[in-house]
């Protein structure tokens, strides 16, 4: 789809040395160019002369008039398309071609036809007429055009991309949150264990007093019963000594 490749005409010494000190070169042909357009080419930005960067372009304009199509060829039945590179001439400039073999004006002539070549005076100074103004200014035209949607393209990806920050953020924050509601989990099964052994210690200490309480009534009351059952004992002894006197006698 790309139209062949052609020559630019010779230009005197100082043109070219006017070039050179100007600074503009253009990356595709490394020729110094008097304006340099900045356009995509295939999502790559590159910085192109007119003509190249109309080489590159086939089908957003008319090689015969330089009509800028913006995206939008005319009808098909208002045009003829190219055999060679597929771009789109109007009816109206083409007049009557053969539309199965038609060839576009760089088609026809690749070895030595140039889209803009300026006009170059005695002094080296460079101008362009009516008609270069206008591949100029379609140059120009296509340029903005693929700044434009570069520039949208790049909004919608830093848009999208923010989208993506956005719901990364949200997730981190949830997986946060849950990692500290699994803390206080642990934490809390370490304390339940520690509250049932308090409780434990404080239900046992009541029943120990208690049966300290219950050995220590035995132990007073059989101290109490004690005291009768001695003096039976010695009241059994005395009668017993009584009645062995008795019969000894």
């Amino acid at each position: 789809m790309n139209l062949p490749s052609s020559t630019a005409a010779p230009t005197s010494v100082t043109s070219t040395s006017a070039a050179d000190d100007s600074g503009e070169i253009c990356e595709e042909c490394g020729s110094g160019a008097w304006v340099i357009h900045p356009a995509r080419v295939r999502t790559v930005l590159r910085f192109l002369c007119t003509h190249c960067l109309l080489r590159k372009h086939p089908q957003s304009f008319c090689p015969s008039c330089f009509a800028f199509y913006d995206s939008s060829p005319p009808h098909p039945s208002r045009r003829v398309t190219c055999y060679n590179c597929l771009s789109n001439t109007h009816i109206v400039c083409a007049g009557e071609v053969n539309s199965s073999t038609f060839l576009c004006p760089p088609c026809r002539d690749p070895d030595s036809f140039s889209f803009f070549r300026p006009i170059i005076g005695t002094n080296g100074s460079r101008s362009i007429d009516k008609s270069l103004s206008e591949v100029f200014l379609c140059a120009a035209k296509i340029s903005a055009s693929s700044m434009n949607k570069a520039v949208s393209a790049t909004r919608c990806e830093a848009e999208r991309k923010g989208k993506e920050a956005a719901l990364a953020r949200k997730r981190a924050r949830e997986a946060l949150e849950d990692v500290v509601k699994l803390d206080d989990k642990e934490k809390a099964k370490s304390v339940i264990p520690k509250l049932k052994e308090t409780s434990v210690d404080r239900d046992q200490k009541p029943k120990i007093a208690a049966s300290n309480g219950a050995v220590k009534e035995k132990e007073s009351s059989a101290t109490t019963n004690s005291g009768p059952l001695k003096r039976h004992c010695s009241a059994v002894q005395l009668t017993k000594v009584k009645q062995e006197s008795d019969a000894s006698k």
